[in-house]
Order: C-alpha cells, then structure tokens, then sequence
C-alpha cells in the first residue's frame, strides 16, 4: 500500500470513531525536551490515590425474625439445684496462715500498768498483760484494784466509806483443726464499809459493819473458727460466791446467819446454718444455783432462755428476722418462810431493718431477754441490800422498739423508742422494817410486775482520729403494775457524754466525762425521793518516753453525789499517777 493510501484510510478511520468535529485552527505542537540539559531533584515522593467510600452496611439486612414460641414450651427460668451440689465435703483442709512474727522462737510480750493515789488515800492498779498472742493462739492476763481509806459522810461519827476491790483474770484460746478452744479462769474479792446502817436504840448491833463478797469462776468454751459455713458455739461456766456481813458481836451471837454461799453453773449456746439470702440460728442459756447449806448447782433455783430465728434479705434493702424465744425459771424455798415459784413465757422475736441509703436505715422489732438473779451480779448491782434477799431471775417478755441510726465518717447517731412488758422485775428499795438490829440502811429486793415506756438517743462525734466526743440521754416512764408506783431507785431521766483530745501524735490525752441522774424514789410508796446526781471528772496523761508516761486527773467536780440513800460518795477527788507500757 502506498503512502498516500494508508493516510487516507487513517482519516477515515478517525472520522468514523470520533464523529463529525468541530474545525479548529491550526496550532504549533510543542514536544517536550527528552534530553533536558538541566534536572533537579527534590527527594519528594508523593503517592496519591483515589479515596475509597464504602457504603454501611445498617439497614441494609433484612428484620430478625423473632420465633413465636407456644407458652407451652416456654425455656424453664427458675433456680435449680446442680447434681454437684450433692458432693461430699472436700477434704482439703486450708493451712493455718503463719503466725506474724520477726522471731518466731520468741513468745510476744506486751501490756500496759497504771497506778493512781489521790485523796482519801484513794489508790488504783490496773494491768494488761498479753503473754502470747497469735494468729491461732492467745493468753491475756488482766487484774485490777481499787481501793480508799475513806472519808467521814457524817459529821460526829466514826463511820467511814473506805473499800477495797481486786479483781484478776486469765484468759486462753487456741485453734485445734476447724475449732478454736478457749478458757478463763478469774477471781474477785470486795470488801467495803456498811456506813449508812443505823442500829436500833439499845441495841448491840455493830457500827460501820464490814461486807466482804469474793469468789471465782473457771469457764471452758468451744466455737468454730470465723469465718465457717456453719457458726456454732458453746460455753459452760461454774463457780463461788460468798458474801459474809460483820454485823454481831461475837459475843452477842456466835453463829452469825449472815453468810451466804452460792454455787452455780451456766450454758451458753449457738449455732447458726446458712439459707438462701440468709441463716437460720438457735440460741439456748441455761442456769442453775444452790444456796448456803445446800449450795450445789441444781438445788435452788434454775432458769433457761431458747431462741430460735430466721434472718434472712428479702429485698435489696428489707432484712427480716423472726422468730420464737420460751424462757423461765423455777426456784425451791430459798427460807423457811418462803415457797416455791415457777414462772414461763412464749415471746415472738422480731427485727426489720430497712435501708434507706448506705449510711441511713429505719428498724424496729422485738427482743425478749431473761436475766439471772446470782449473788455476784445482784449485789454488785445494789451493793447495800440486806444479807438474804430472795434471788430470782428477771423476765422481760416484750421489748417493742423502732428507731432510726445514721452512720457516716464523722457522725454516728441512733434514736429508739419502745415500750416494755415485764412481768417479773428484779429491783431494790428502802425497807421500813428492822434488818439485823439495823432500823436504816438496809435495802430490800423485791419482784413485780412492771412496764415502762422509754425513749434514748445515742451520738458519737469523731472531727478526727485524735479528737472524739459523744452523748447519750434516756427519759423512761416506769411503774411497778400492780401497785401503781414509780420503781425504786429507778432516774426517770439519765444522760452522759465524754470528749477526747489526743494530741502529740498520741503522746499526750485529755479526756472529760460526765453522767447525771434525776431525783429518784427510793420506797414503795413513792413518797420519799433522793436527789438527782451529777458525777464530772477531767483526766489528762502524757507519755514522757515510748514507755513511761504521768496521768492525773479529778473526780466528782463540786459534789458529793449520793444514788443510794444515806450512801453518799466521796466529795471533789484529786489524784496522780504513772503509766508503763511495753
């Protein structure tokens, strides 16, 4: 083909791919040098791509198909108990962690003494002692003493009010596989001057006679350790109490008949299981005693108290317990004039608590309680009763109360109000009958029905570790039922507080206490009153070394308070004293 054929068919071939044209002048093409003279380079290299966009994907897929399931073949959705819930127990038994000490070969020491004299000779020893204490095992000794010369609370007479009180404990406990095993055994002896008693006109009754009641205890107990599936314990514990009162010459009677011994033996028990949002528990005491002569445990006077309850969280915010408790008491003649009593209640056991926020709840219930009428305790309680009094147990079947209680960093505060049935109280008054020789001075003991209505607030203030305070104040409306009477030596009103100020980084303590009871009767008629008390003492020590420090202090600021008549304490009291810690 020839040149000029071949440019024909090029520009046919043009014209029929790109159509009729449009005419356009003639330009000059400028080609590109190929060969520059001059190249430059930069170092840049730069890469750009087109940008990707994906469309999304939601809503493009089609609805999900929800089943329409027959009620009949709904999925079971309740709780079910798993077949490995039958297994037997593992029996692994978790290793007692080590015992927290730099040297292990060497038994912990350490404690803590103070001793006090002030006026009146009055004079104090107190010490705590932990010989061993460990993750699995303890022993703490304790004593504590208390004595006075005495001062003169009646012009013109010999008498005196001086006292003397010791007191002294050992306390041991181990852990033995999954229990833990413990024991006290303690003693006490207190002996102080009958200096209000007034003997009857021509009488040889003894002036300012002296009391003496002493007597110890051994106690055995065995619990699971904390933090087990099952919380159970038990406590068993006997001893003897004697009180004795210098109240004849001898040569007036040589067989005094104010001796008195008592032996007795108690059991405490408890055991608590698990439940679902709870556990359920039983609680059982029981008492016995035997007086003078006869004076084994068993063959005077026996009292019991069971408690079985469910505590279990029936909301998030509504705990629940409930129950039953029996309680009673029976007693043999305890004197020739004397008879049998018995006496047995049923009483339900309530408590509702209900949260209103992590540092608010609202609660209220009730709460029996039986309490034991033993020679130590009751005369411990009223020191200046007469030589033989009947002792029986208190009984309070109904204690129904509601409150509020708030709980925060700084503040913590409770207020209860209730009303309690007590169909068999214990209480003291003075008696107008002769005693001994003695026509004043003597307290009785009686039982009575009683309630009481009552209301009590409860505050504690802590601004910071080292500075504390607190109060609590109690109006109770009280009568012995059947005779329409006040109780005896009973303040209708009471209220106490504290502050305390450690400062130093804890060398130095300040302490400030009060307590104060309103005017109270003191007979069965209601007619004779003794005035309220108000007992206010400062106490300030400091800690010259880490081990030695003074202590000094005043008690009954501006008073010489008097709770039981023709009693009264000693008036403003200054002491000092040490301390040794290690």
């Amino acid at each position: 083909m020839t040149y000029a054929k071949k440019l024909t068919l090029s520009l046919f071939l043009a014209a029929c791919f790109f159509g009729p044209t449009t005419a356009w002048a003639r330009q000059d093409v400028v080609l590109p040098d190929l060969a520059p003279r001059e190249v430059e380079i930069t170092g840049d290299l730069t890469i750009v791509f087109p940008a990707l966009r994906r469309q999304p994907l939601v809503g493009f897929n089609p609805p999900p198909i929800v089943p329409d399931i027959p009620k009949s073949r709904l999925p079971f959705a309740e709780s079910y108990k798993q077949p490995s819930a039958d297994l037997p127990p593992s029996p692994v038994v978790p290793p007692d962690p080590p015992e927290v000490s730099a040297i292990a070969n060497r038994i912990p020491m350490n404690g803590m003494m103070r001793a006090t004299i002030g006026k009146y000779l009055d004079r104090t020893l107190a010490a705590e002692l932990a010989l061993r204490y460990t993750l699995t095992s303890s022993a703490l000794f304790n004593v504590e003493y208390h004595g006075t010369n005495g001062h003169e609370p009646f012009s013109g007479s010999s008498a005196n009010s001086g006292f003397d009180y010791l007191k002294a404990t050992m306390r041991l406990s181990t852990s033995v596989g999954p229990v833990v095993l413990s024991g006290a055994a303690g003693g006490f002896k207190r002996s102080y001057t009958l200096f209000g008693l007034n003997p009857v006109a021509g009488s040889q009754a003894v002036s300012n006679p002296i009391r003496d009641l002493n007597g110890g205890s051994i106690t055995m107990g065995v619990s699971s350790k904390p933090g087990s599936k099952y919380d159970a314990s038990l406590t068993i514990d006997g001893g003897l109490t004697t009180l004795d009162t210098e109240v004849y010459e001898p040569t007036v009677r040589v067989h005094p008949t104010t001796i008195r011994d008592e032996s007795f033996l108690t059991t405490n028990g408890r055991f608590s299981v698990p439940i679902p949002d709870g556990f359920a528990s039983l609680t059982v005491y029981g008492s016995t005693s035997g007086l003078d002569a006869g004076s084994f445990p068993g063959s005077t006077v026996q009292s019991g108290y069971s408690q079985a309850v469910v505590s279990y969280l029936y909301s998030k915010n509504l705990h629940v317990k409930a129950g039953l408790a029996v309680m009673g008491f029976r007693s043999d003649p305890q004197f020739a004039s004397d008879r049998a009593r018995s006496l047995s209640y049923l009483s339900p056991v309530l408590e509702l608590s209900y949260t209103l926020s992590s540092s608010m709840r609202v609660f209220g219930g009730n709460q029996p309680t039986l309490e034991s009428g033993h020679l130590r305790e009751t005369y411990t309680a009223a020191p200046f009763l007469k030589d033989e009094p009947l002792l029986l147990p208190s009984l309070t079947s109904i204690d129904a109360h509601s409150g509020f209680e708030f709980l925060s960093e700084f503040v913590t505060a409770k207020i209860q109000a209730g009303y309690k049935d007590q169909p068999y109280l214990r209480y003291a008054f003075q008696s107008s009958t002769v005693q001994n020789g003695y026509n004043q001075g003597y307290a009785g003991l009686g039982y009575e029905a009683a309630n009481m209505l009552y209301g009590k607030v409860d505050l504690g203030i802590m601004l910071s570790p080292g500075i504390q305070m607190g109060i609590d104040a109690e109006y109770r409306k009280a009568e012995l039922t059947d005779l329409k009477v006040d109780i005896p030596y009973f303040s209708p009103f009471a209220v106490g507080g504290f502050a305390s100020v450690s400062f130093l980084d804890g060398d130095g303590l300040a302490q400030v206490n009060f307590r104060h009871e309103g005017a109270r009767p003191i007979d069965l008629t209601g007619l004779q009153k003794t005035r309220g008390i108000t007992l206010f003492g400062i106490e300030g020590s400091y800690f010259l070394t880490p081990a030695y420090g003074l202590t000094a202090g005043i008690r009954n600021i501006g008073a010489s308070p008097e709770f039981w008549q023709l009693y009264p304490l000693e008036a403003t009291t200054l002491f000092v004293g040490a301390k040794y810690r290690w």
